[in-house]
């Protein structure tokens, strides 16, 4: 079969998924067999089983899950893992890679930080999750011949973790809207928005959005973060939202799922329920702020009616 010429990578890779224990969902290693470098995956539930055997890898870990990460380095990955997994603000963290040389499981120390410094800067660019770091990582002066080799370990080291399930840096959800909430071209915005929504019971674990009275409610599913249809979005952006979030925004509404409001200036209204990849990307896009994925929250419940 020919594929599409836009599709084939301009230097394929192969890499590889060891399995020492079996099974699919546990403890599981991906290298390139013509690189240095391998991810060490495992739930953060096996951390504390990990910890002794691999206590002298040294290397660049991630913690993530929920719409959150944590990047971080040591030359005992493993240990600070299991360290993370038994703190209560990382309980978030479903998953944990440590990434670090093929053989022996060993990082150079400038290695780890260039990488620490660089896939953390890669994770807030991506914007898709919120990074619980309450520090920036150190950044040395690294000379130039030394950063061109480091910057091919950043290359390996994101196309690894991607392959190893990780999807803080990049997403592979195409956006597309279904086929019966397309906009006719015939109807305008404004038509759009005043046209009644179709009302159904609120999905089981639904949440509300807690930031400046902004009516939105979204859950949680198996694809992402379901926004529902009538949610509204606020028509101001902060100086502090990143790019990305912008041109998403920008792409919603050249596709009619953000729509005007009627009488209304500084909100916008989801003509149709929309999956995002994280409950922080949808804060964000719906806030048009720097937020975090906490601004979800549990519905209140109503207050008792005076007799």
């Amino acid at each position: 079969m020919k594929l599409p010429s836009e599709t084939i990578p301009v230097q394929p890779c192969t890499h590889t998924i060891y399995r020492p224990r079996g099974g699919i969902e546990g403890y599981r290693q991906v290298r390139d067999p013509a690189g240095r470098l391998a991810v060490t995956a495992f739930p953060i539930a096996m951390a504390k089983d990990l910890a002794a055997s691999c206590d002298l890898w040294s290397a660049c870990y991630v913690i993530a899950g929920h719409g959150e990460a944590y990047i971080g380095e040591s030359n005992r990955a493993a240990r600070c893992v299991a360290e993370h997994a038994a703190d209560p603000a990382k309980a978030f963290a479903a998953e944990a890679y440590l990434l670090h040389e093929q053989e022996p499981h060993t990082l150079a120390w400038s290695a780890r930080l260039y990488l620490d410094h660089r896939l953390t800067a890669l994770a807030q660019e991506a914007g898709l999750v919120t990074l619980a770091n309450t520090a920036p990582p150190r950044v040395l002066p690294w000379p130039v011949e030394h950063t061109a080799t480091l910057e091919r370990l950043v290359t390996e080291g994101r196309r690894l973790l991607f392959d190893a399930g990780c999807r803080i840096f990049n997403a592979n959800r195409v956006r597309r809207l279904p086929a019966d909430a397309e906009i006719k071209g015939s109807q305008n915005a404004d038509e759009a928005a005043a046209t009644d929504l179709p009302m159904a019971s609120p999905p089981e674990g639904e949440l509300e959005l807690d930031y400046c009275g902004i009516w939105a409610r979204g859950h949680h599913d198996d694809e992402g973060f379901v926004v529902s249809a009538g949610s509204e979005v606020r028509n101001i952006l902060n100086a502090s939202l990143r790019q990305n979030i912008r041109d998403l925004r920008a792409e919603l509404r050249a596709k009619g799922v953000l729509v005007p409001i009627a009488g209304v200036q500084d909100r916008l209204r989801f003509r149709v329920g929309w999956t995002f990849f994280s409950a922080a990307v949808a804060a964000k896009l719906i806030t048009g702020a720097h937020v975090a994925a906490t601004k979800w929250v549990r519905p209140r419940s109503p207050e008792p009616r005076a007799e």
